[in-house]
């Protein structure tokens, strides 16, 4: 049972103490309330009795306390909400109320804290981050964005501080899969109705983090249209907190004791030499101690011994009568530190001390705030003093709120002296100019403005863009008047180029095309957009084109250096080009390469003009050489047959019939004719394949197929000089040529081992085919017969009437014939010998 002195020391608590103590009447009257009514609302004791609870509620808040004020009748724990007020001035006052229904008095006991400064403050923060939000939107990042099936395309902003994701790891994926089960059905129905709203608040769900945490999350979501795509900007921010923190307070038979126990700040009382006379949960919990622990001890005992000194010092000057705040770190072992802010008020009795009331409370989360505020400002102000894009912002009135240095040296104005100025003082040529009027539009609409102007003042031109925010419009600048200039100029140049048949190319400091005229698209087939962003080689270029002269264009243009090439491109068309190229480097003033300028002449009928010359030459070589060895044969081979059969046809005239030597002359006359006939044979053999070169029809050709046909009819041959051939050739490897000329090289060939065989050693051929690096077949003839001399043969080894054997016989004509059909089949053929060893041909065909 208390005693009055129990009485007197509580009625002194609740007179001295910060928070709002009442008592209500279930009707919802108040019947007592405490001093510190009149501090927090303006109204004295008298004033406050008989009135109703709605009374001082703000009109907003009525219903929702007055639920929160009957559900505490209803229960027996402490029920904790937050309400505004209307004090006696009419002024807005946040109450965080703690009701508890005191059952022997059948009235509600509710303790009301005055938390407006910390909810200003806390406005007043969102308002910053607000203003920091929308300049880093505008300027820089977005928190995220997703498209209509809810797959994030991007994610920044706090992402990674708050939930623990790199942008990377979100995007790409769906919102929903991040979403606890629980909320699913819920969070998947808002945001269907982006169908019919642009705005859209989803209530609180749980998100998943990369440590595979649940935060409660916060979210709005707002839609925009880029192009035809229906976009989503979406705004989160982390009430984990807030969702799980709970004042628990336990029910005690004495109404002050409820009071003082069901606070949450850290609550003691002590005496004035600081020994500790009771602790609140709140207190005991900090300190994680029981109450027999700390009770009639020293309160700094259980500190840290660094702030020890100053709670002392605090203490003592509450002992002497005066209330003291003040703030102060606190670290125990094995917690983060915090910030505490304590409040020591003296109990007086009849001017004696009785007891110093201690109340503490966590002020780390609004110090926190307050210093990443200053700090968010400082970053801001570093950010924008860094940026290369000058910076201003202005307020609904036009005054500068900011102006970054690059913005000082663009407009020629200080900061110091512009700050709080009207825009248009400053600048009243601008007034009713293009930059009022868009900046007017940006305010009105809510929209971006983007636009160039020129400035008479400062002679720039300028790239201007708006963004309009709550408080007013930030604008960002750049001079782009080099662009401009180097723009007119280029309309220039294109005005020229385009009166030239000459095709211009300009590409970029990396080769890439940014301009061709229409003679070079004439003369191509290719217009800008084909080419734009491209390199001009990796278009024009073909098969046939010269590596050599690719490897130096890409040499000189690395090198930054001027240069002239002709080289062989194809047109859209498949069709060959030359192009006879000079091209430019550009630079700018600084010295950079900025740009490559190139000339192209269409030379491709001047190419084909040489090409023909040179088919001519060449027919015109080949045909000289044919007549020197028709003529060498005729002079010669045919010559001397027919002088003999001359000088033996007039000797028969003058002989006698009869006689032997008649019939040996007429023996060898006829001889002599047959050898000429011969020699005509050959010739016309020789003519009739020159003659047919050009229109051989091409079929086509298994080669060992036909190689086998020229080994057996040479069989009887191989067999009675005991020679092996060894055949290596794929049965499916093909040619396009003629039959009878590819039966005529391996049989010639094959005879030629055969007859010019070394008696040292039996007969060994090897023939193998492959396909030739060239894409056709390549055949080698190889024997180990008595090869001949390289040196001593030289370039007659494929010469008509050429024999390099003087122990056999022959006319000199197989390797000619071997060689012409091989050139008749667009082919060409080597050989290798040495004395002894024996003789190898290579023969590379058509890959036709």
């Amino acid at each position: 049972m208390s005693t009055p002195e129990d009485l007197r020391i509580f009625k002194t608590m609740v007179s001295f103490s910060p928070d709002l103590i009442c008592a209500l009447s279930p009707e919802g009257r108040f019947q007592h309330v405490s001093d510190a009514c009149q501090r927090s609302l303006g109204y004295d004791a008298t004033e406050m009795i008989g009135k109703h609870f709605a009374d001082i509620i703000h009109p907003d808040d009525c219903t929702t306390a007055l639920e929160k004020f009957l559900d505490a009748f209803g229960r027996a724990e402490p029920v904790g909400f937050e309400s505004r007020c209307l004090g006696k001035d009419g002024q807005e006052i946040h109450i965080a109320w703690s009701a508890l229904r005191a059952a022997a008095d059948e009235l509600l006991i509710c303790v009301g804290r005055d938390v407006t400064q910390q909810r200003h403050a806390t406005q007043q923060a969102r308002e910053q981050e607000m203003q920091h939000r929308n300049i880093i939107e505008h300027g820089f990042d977005m928190v995220g964005l997703v498209n209509e099936q809810a797959v994030f395309t991007y994610a920044g902003g706090a992402t990674q501080h708050t939930l623990g994701y790199r942008p990377d790891e979100m995007v790409g994926h769906s919102a929903f899969d991040f979403v606890h089960p629980d909320d699913l059905e819920m969070a998947e129905s808002y945001f269907a109705l982006f169908a019919t709203q642009d705005v859209i608040s989803i209530p609180d769900f749980r998100f998943r983090t990369a440590s595979g945490e649940w935060r409660w999350l916060e979210t709005t979501l707002n839609a925009y249209r880029q192009d035809a795509t229906k976009i989503f900007v979406v705004n989160s921010r982390d009430i984990t907190e807030r969702k799980l923190s709970c004042l628990v307070h336990t029910e005690r038979e004495q109404r002050l004791q409820v009071l003082f126990d069901s606070d949450s700040a850290l609550a003691v009382f002590q005496t004035a030499g600081g020994l500790v006379l009771d602790a609140n949960p709140a207190l005991l919990a900090f300190l994680k101690k029981e109450k027999q622990e700390i009770l009639n001890r020293p309160l700094v005992d259980f500190l840290p011994a660094e702030i020890r000194p100053l709670v002392s010092q605090m203490h003592l000057e509450a002992a002497h009568g005066a209330k003291v705040q003040f703030e102060t770190k606190v670290q125990f072992e094995g917690e983060e530190e915090k910030i505490m802010k304590a409040t020591k008020t003296p109990l007086m009795v009849d001017g004696e001390l009785i007891s110093v009331y201690c109340m503490v409370q966590d002020v780390t989360e609004i110090t926190t705030a307050q210093r990443l505020i200053k700090q968010q400002a400082a970053q801001l102000t570093m950010v924008m003093e860094s940026i290369n894009d000058a910076f201003f912002s202005v307020d609904h009135e036009w005054k500068l709120t900011y102006l970054n240095n690059e913005a000082e040296r663009l407009l020629s104005i200080s900061r110091a002296g512009a700050l709080g100025i009207n825009l248009y003082s400053l600048f009243p040529e601008k007034v009713g100019g293009v930059c009022q009027q868009n900046f007017q539009q940006a305010i009105a609409t809510g929209e971006t403005m983007q636009f160039e102007t020129y400035s008479e003042s400062e002679q720039l031109w300028l790239e201007v863009k708006a963004y309009p925010f709550a408080e007013g419009l930030s604008v960002f600048f750049t001079d782009i008047t080099k662009r401009i200039e180097a723009e007119k100029q280029l309309k220039l140049m294109a005005l020229v180029a385009r009166g030239t048949d000459n095709g211009v190319v300009i590409t970029d400091a990396q080769g890439r095309v940014e301009w061709v005229n229409e003679a070079f698209t004439k003369h191509t087939g290719y217009d800008l957009g084909e080419l734009l962003g491209r390199v001009p080689g990796s278009v024009l270029q073909g098969p046939e084109t010269d590596p050599a002269m690719v490897s130096y264009i890409q040499e000189r243009m690395q090198r930054h250096m001027p240069f002239s090439a002709t080289i062989l491109n194809y047109k859209k068309s498949g069709k060959k080009l030359w192009f006879a190229m000079d091209t430019t480097p550009i630079y700018n003033e600084a010295g950079q390469l900025t740009q490559f300028v190139t000339i192209q002449q269409d030379i491709t009928f001047r190419k084909e003009v040489e090409a023909s010359q040179a088919a001519m030459t060449q027919d015109l070589y080949r045909h000289n050489r044919d007549l020197q060895q028709f003529t060498y044969v005729i002079s010669h081979n045919l010559r001397a047959p027919l002088a003999n059969a001359l000088g033996l046809a007039t000797m028969l005239t003058k002989m006698d019939k009869n006689s032997g030597v008649f019939a040996t002359a007429l023996t060898n006359l006829r001889q002599s004719m047959v050898q000429a006939d011969d020699v005509l044979k050959d010739l016309n053999l020789v003519l009739s394949i020159r003659d047919k070169k050009d229109m051989l029809a091409l079929e086509p050709l298994a080669l060992k197929e036909v190689c086998e046909q020229a080994i057996n009819n040479l069989d009887d041959a191989l067999q009675e000089c005991g020679g092996r051939v060894a055949l290596d050739i794929k049965d499916k490897l093909m040619t396009r040529g003629n039959r009878a000329y590819l039966y005529s090289i391996f049989y010639n060939l094959l005879c030629n081992s055969i007859k010019y065989r070394s008696e040292e050693r039996t007969l060994q051929v090897d023939i193998m085919c492959c396909t030739g690096a060239h894409g056709g077949p390549t055949i080698t003839f190889t024997d180990n017969g008595s090869g001949f001399d390289m040196f001593k043969a030289g370039s007659d080894v494929f010469q008509l009437y050429k024999r390099f054997h003087t122990n056999q016989r022959g006319r000199g004509i197989g390797l000619f014939l071997v060689k012409t059909h091989v050139e008749a089949m667009g082919g060409k053929i080597e050989v290798t010998s040495e004395v002894n060893f024996g003789t190898r041909f290579t023969i590379h065909l058509d890959k036709r």
